[in-house]
């Protein structure tokens, strides 16, 4: 259903007046490397996409990642699920003995967890943090 929607404002491809460009569909990229998972959702991260990044997590965390980085640069769209699903990653990282990270998105997406509150309390990379991180000795990671 969200492949159907069209907004300006959300910064997808569509175009309001029935324009030839679409939205490209929603994916999530994976990488797993030295024992840090990258999960990179492209497109928007809302109620109809939320459980496949949900199951990269898990997958992930399952296989042994011993961090997992949310990298919402390539989001489009953030609702409260997809805040939902990054608070939870957050907690059961604690409970679970995993790290979590994320690498902020685009402005507006950004602004959701301004509004809320929550960004001074997630644990926030900088795309040069994350590169350190995938880019460290074993031993360092």
């Amino acid at each position: 259903m969200a492949a159907n929607r069209v907004s300006l404002g959300r910064g997808t491809q569509g175009q309001a007046s029935g324009g030839s460009k679409r939205p490209e569909p929603f994916r999530v990229l994976t990488r797993t490397r030295r024992g840090i998972a990258r999960i990179r959702p492209i497109g928007d991260v809302d109620i109809g996409t939320v459980e496949r990044i949900r199951e990269q997590i898990e997958q992930c965390t399952a296989a042994g990642a011993k961090r997992v980085v949310l990298d919402l640069r390539g989001a489009t769209f953030l609702d409260s699920t997809g805040l939902d699903l990054v608070l939870e990653a957050d907690a059961n990282s604690r409970a679970d003995g995993w790290q979590f990270g994320l690498t902020g998105g685009p402005t507006r997406l950004q602004r959701v967890f301004d509004l809320t509150g929550c960004r001074a309390r997630l644990p926030f990379l900088t795309a040069a943090q994350l590169a350190a991180l995938l880019d460290a000795p074993d031993d360092a990671a």
